[in-house]
């Protein structure tokens, strides 16, 4: 038994980050679903980026060439990352259906311009939703104060959601109401609810290098009480009476650990110790290879008792709040210089 296997015997679903077309035309995403178990894969801008660099979407380039249709670096963008999703969405179309929507997704963050105001952010979410045209597809949206009724509109709109940045039980929360505005919506409109999904990431590693060097308790890491924390929060509210009174089928708000930000050779006690049923690991691809074959002994999340009291000793509710809020600020101005370095590579090879 290896580790995406033994992930998955002890509850949770393991998604891969970084997929590019490589890992399509070679079979490597196909195996891992089939033989491994993987259920779900994530495109993101750093990755494509250097998929372009070294050449495996060279075929592509001379076809939006030969036919005319590379007008700019944002319009081939466009076409790629369409492509991309299109082919891992139809490798994951049979997870998805035999887990009645659970797992099976493939996701993709937006253009960071277009999250600088709601209304630019729903246009360009509705223009991939439909470019795509497949319903096991999530898109990745912020859950910043400006961004959160976009998210409920989204869903009220049957596009399924990963809302990004979550690091706390109170934004978790404001998540699951923009979420269930968005549910009871479409019941208003006598719309079924069981087929739209909202998942909610929490980026551990950047979490950790942010607090660390505020906290007295080194020995403790403060993402993983933080995790433990929110899945507390997220059992509750699966038991609260606003969840009861929905619909049968509907999904709940579960929590995704995006590892992708750790270096492989540090990733093994997170593995290890974000064990939860119904949750989702998130890795790259070098964590993904580098323990494939190891099975895993896991020590479960909810096995934590009371290390929150002292992982936090000498730091503030406000100044973990400010340290938050400028953590979202500098993850959202690293993804807009991805987006933007990315466009500078395809507009180098389309001038070649």
């Amino acid at each position: 038994m290896n580790l995406l296997q033994s992930l998955r015997r002890s509850g949770q679903s393991v998604w891969l980050d970084g997929f590019e077309r490589s890992w399509v035309s070679s079979s490597q995403l196909q195996q891992a679903i089939e033989e491994d178990g993987l259920r779900g894969a994530q495109s993101n801008f750093d990755a494509l980026n250097l998929a372009i660099q070294v050449h495996a979407y060279d075929r592509d380039f001379t076809i939006l060439a030969q036919q005319g249709m590379s007008r700019n670096a944002r319009s081939d963008y466009d076409y790629l990352i369409v492509r991309d999703l299109q082919l891992a969405a139809d490798l994951l179309k049979q997870v998805h259906s035999q887990t009645q929507g659970c797992n099976g997704y493939v996701q993709i963050a937006l253009p960071p311009d277009a999250l600088l105001a709601p209304e630019t952010a729903i246009a360009a979410a509705k223009d991939i939703w439909q470019s795509v045209g497949w319903s096991n597809l999530l898109l990745r949206i912020p859950a910043t104060q400006l961004l959160l009724p976009v998210i409920e509109h989204l869903i009220g709109n049957r596009i399924n959601v990963n809302a990004t940045l979550v690091f706390s039980p109170s934004m978790y929360e404001q998540v699951f109401d923009s979420y269930l505005r968005g549910l009871k919506s479409l019941i208003q409109q006598g719309k079924s609810v069981s087929d739209v999904v909202c998942f909610t990431s929490v980026l551990i590693g950047r979490l950790d290098r942010a607090i660390d060097p505020l906290i007295t308790d080194t020995e403790t890491s403060f993402s993983v009480m933080q995790a433990k924390l929110l899945y507390q929060h997220y059992r509750n509210l699966c038991q609260s009476e606003r969840w009861r009174s929905l619909p049968e089928g509907v999904k709940p708000l579960r929590l995704v650990w995006d590892c992708t930000d750790i270096p492989p050779e540090s990733a093994w006690r997170y593995i290890q110790t974000l064990v939860a049923p119904e949750t989702v690991m998130m890795l790259e691809r070098s964590t993904l290879e580098k323990y494939r074959e190891v099975s895993l002994l896991s020590v479960r999340l909810t096995e934590h008792e009371q290390a929150e009291q002292h992982v936090t000793n000498g730091l503030s509710e406000r100044s973990l709040d400010e340290r938050v809020d400028q953590l979202v600020n500098e993850e959202m101005a690293r993804s807009l210089n991805a987006f933007q370095q990315l466009l500078v590579t395809i507009e180098h090879k389309r001038r070649r």
